[in-house]
Order: C-alpha cells, then sequence, then structure tokens
C-alpha cells in the first residue's frame, strides 16, 4: 500500500459462508518510506537461496568506491582488539581473498562503510558549527578522528588469510561472516540480505537492544543510505508511481504519507467471495477525502507456491510462458488512483488446474504439486460516493470448469503404426477418387 501506514492498514475476508475481520494472524506489515523503501528490519528465518547476495543498488566496483580512499577499515592482528575497545560498535566483516561470495560483498560493504563515513561528517561539521569553529581548528588527521569518534559504527574488515589466528579465536566458520561487536564483546551475527539498507536497519535494531533512547545515533545514517542507493527498477516504479500521484498537489506533505508492505498468506472458502485491504482503527473515523489505497503487486497467488514452481520447472512440454504468467496475472502492476474517491477492484476468476504425474519421475512428491489455480482477472477503477471510505478490493470466484494435464508415453512401434495406417488411408482414399473419375 503506497498512502496507508501499517496501523490503519487491515485485511477483512468475506465469501457467501460468512467473513473474518481484520486478519493479520499470518500477514506481516512492513512499514515503507514515501519513497518506497523499507523502512524497518525484522528478524526472519531465511532460506539460504532467497539471501540477496549483494546490494544490486551498488553500481560501482570497490575500485571505483576506492578512488577517495577506503572507508570500511581494514584490520590486522593488533588493530582488531585495539578497536575492539576503543569504539563502543563495532561492525567486522571476516573474509578471505579467495572467497567468491567475499568479492562479491565487497562494493556492498565498502558502499556501507561510505555512507557511515558521510553521515558521521554531517554530525562533525553540525557539531563544529553549533560551536562557533572552522576547518583551521582542526587538521585533517584530527578531523579524521574526529569522524571516527563521531561514528555511530566503525565499519571494517579483516582478511582470515591474513591472519587466520584472530578469525579462529572468534570461531570464524564461513565467510563472509558479518558481526557486531558492542563494548568489545560478539553481540550478534548478520544473516539477512546482503543489501545497505537491510544493513542499516539491521545496525539500528541492535543499537535500541543495547543502547537507551537518549543515546540513539543510527538514525543518523537512514536518510543518507536511502539517498546513497540507487532504486532497483521495483523501487523506482514504486517512487514513480507515487509521485505520478502526489505531484499534482501542491500542498501535499509526503514526510506525512508513509506506505506499509502487506507480506504473507490468507485462508479463504472454497466458495465465492472477496478479501478487501481498507483503512481501519478502533476509536477513529476516517476521511473519505484524504484515504488513499493506490497499491503495488509484488506477488498475488493462489495456492502452494511450491506447486507453482514444480510446475513451471518440472519440465512439462507444452506449457507456455503465457500459462506460467496466468498463476499470478497481477505480478508487477501498479494501481494508482488519480482522483479523490477512487480505488482499483479486482475481479478474479479462478480456474482449477491438475497436473497428473503418473509414472514420471515426480511421482514421490505427491498431491502436494499436483494442483495449481490459474487466474482470469479484470481490474476496474471504481468510484465511490463521497460518504463511503475507499478500499482496495479483490474479489474471486471458481470456475465451475476445471482442467486436468495428463502426460502419456507411447512405445515407438505404437507411434509406428498409427503413422502407417494414416499413410494407409491417405494412398486408399486417392485409389478410391482415380476408380470414381474412370466410372
Amino acid at each position: 500500500m503506497m498512502d496507508l501506514p501499517c496501523n490503519y492498514a487491515t485485511v477483512d475476508v468475506y465469501s457467501t459462508v460468512g467473513f473474518q475481520k481484520n486478519i493479520t494472524k499470518d500477514v506481516k506489515k512492513f512499514e515503507v518510506s514515501e519513497d518506497g523503501v523499507l523502512q524497518q528490519y525484522e528478524a526472519r528465518n531465511w532460506h539460504q537461496d532467497d539471501v540477496e547476495l549483494w546490494d544490486p543498488a551498488v553500481v560501482e566496483t570497490v575500485e571505483d568506491l576506492h578512488n577517495d580512499g577506503e572507508d570500511a577499515i581494514s584490520l590486522n592482528n593488533d588493530t582488531f582488539p585495539y578497536a575492539k575497545e576503543e569504539f563502543p560498535f563495532l561492525f567486522v566483516k571476516f573474509y578471505t581473498s579467495d572467497c567468491p561470495n567475499c568479492d562479491d560483498f565487497a562494493p556492498t560493504w565498502e558502499a556501507l562503510g561510505e555512507i557511515v563515513t558521510d553521515a558521521s561528517m554531517h554530525m562533525v561539521d553540525d557539531f563544529m558549527e553549533a560551536k562557533g569553529m572552522d576547518n583551521h581548528h582542526y587538521s585533517d588527521e584530527e578531523y579524521e578522528q574526529a569522524v571516527n569518534v563521531m561514528a555511530p559504527v566503525l565499519v571494517t574488515r579483516l582478511d582470515c588469510g591474513a591472519y587466520p589466528d584472530v578469525c579462529k579465536e572468534q570461531q570464524i566458520r564461513a565467510y563472509p561472516t558479518t558481526r557486531l561487536f558492542v563494548d568489545g564483546k560478539a553481540a550478534g551475527d548478520y544473516d539477512g540480505h546482503r543489501t545497505v539498507m537491510e544493513l542499516v536497519h539491521w545496525l539500528g535494531h541492535m543499537e535500541a537492544e543495547h543502547r537507551e533512547p537518549g543515546q540513539l545515533k543510527m538514525n543518523n545514517i537512514f536518510k543518507y543510505a536511502s539517498e546513497r542507493a540507487v532504486r532497483n527498477e521495483e523501487e523506482r516504479i514504486w517512487n514513480d508511481a507515487l509521485m505520478s500521484y502526489r505531484a499534482p498537489s501542491p500542498f501535499f506533505n509526503t514526510t506525512r504519507h508513509p506506505g506499509c508492505q502487506l507480506v504473507g498468506h490468507i485462508m479463504v472458502d472454497s466458495a465465492p467471495g472477496k478479501f478487501l485491504i481498507q483503512a481501519q482503527s478502533f476509536g477513529k473515523d476516517f476521511s473519505t477525502t484524504l484515504t488513499n489505497v493506490s497499491h503495488i503487486v509484488h506477488h498475488f497467488s493462489f495456492g502452494d507456491i511450491e506447486a507453482q514452481e514444480s510446475v513451471q520447472n518440472g519440465g512439462w512440454k507444452g506449457i507456455s510462458s503465457k500459462f506460467i504468467q496466468s498463476l499470478h496475472p497481477l505480478d508487477g502492476n501498479v494501481y494508482v488512483t488519480s482522483g479523490l474517491h477512487q480505488a482499483y477492484h479486482h475481479h478474479l476468476r479462478v480456474v482449477t488446474t491438475e497436473f497428473d504425474f503418473g509414472d514420471s519421475l515426480f511421482k514421490w512428491v505427491g498431491d502436494k504439486v499436483r494442483r495449481v489455480y490459474r487466474i482470469l482477472c479484470n481490474t476496474q477503477l471504481s468510484t465511490y460516493r463521497t460518504s463511503i471510505v475507499p478500499e482496495a478490493k479483490f474479489e474471486y470466484d471458481l470456475s465451475p470448469i476445471a482442467m486436468s494435464y495428463l502426460e502419456v508415453s507411447r512405445n515407438w512401434y505404437d507411434y509406428s503404426t498409427g503413422l502407417l495406417a494414416i499413410i494407409g488411408g491417405v494412398k486408399l482414399a486417392k485409389d478410391g477418387c482415380a476408380v470414381d473419375r474412370e466410372i
């Protein structure tokens, strides 16, 4: 949801056999800024193949980032214990020079160091301005030291190939390992997406656990992290769609209009129904004019995602890309309302489609991967009465017709017999035509 705060976003499910209000048990909410950037880190148990190994928003190489100096400081046997003692928050990347994953992650890590350095320099400059000081009061070396001291966290790296004793002492078993030290003690390893924004939000999450509310500093680097990162294509679409809606109004304050990303699944009855994403809150009434339910669909489908992947990657002959697209036709689409009292409604016809794997190699997976659901969708922009709060509606109906795919193998001699029968029939027909002409 592009313009609906998480504390107001609710999901209601209705069907011909009943209704369920505010279904959020299996739905997670992630706050999104006005620029479409996730604003809250939440610890998750990622499958290894789900983790992004580098930040696609960092387009520079390590060499390009090092042109103005190295911001992720390199440590050794002597400087590592010194850094742990001197800096309350120390973030270390343990790596080796012959590690491909470390090489892929290197630009992202250096970009994180640059962001922390930029934020620290602004903090030092603001401090000097408040004290009425100018650059003549500091040498370059003293200024650099002040930046390191002012930094919310010191971003560093240590080569385990060059300093194996340190890594053995820290029990580093995999590379890269990113570990945060708080007051000289290991506070946790980061295992989430290796992107700048996720790293920054995780640091903010860890700081909130170890510092008093009045001592928090990580929020100073959030803004620079957002400005520094080049948006990926999905974030560009999100931001452009937001701006196309907000630009016409010169009085629109974007900082007061955060969004919310809804992730999860809901259970629906095997009957016609609908579910709504709308603004609701106990004890509050919402303005029908200012409620905006513009949204972008990252993924939407019925049934088990693993079943879809099994059919898509199962090697079925004759399955076109259009069929795969019909399993999730709303994915990647942006629905932005351009006027007041408007909302997009999605009308979905769900077609049950079964794949019978028969005696194939996929038989062992059982019924779990045999059923998928095609979606025939029709989306329209609806206009509401001025007294009704707009809502994003997804209305679905099960098709009375189901489809079934069965793959049947034939022996070569069966195929040959059929082919010969066809050829013989054609020749007989020709001979018959010749006899008719003679008569």
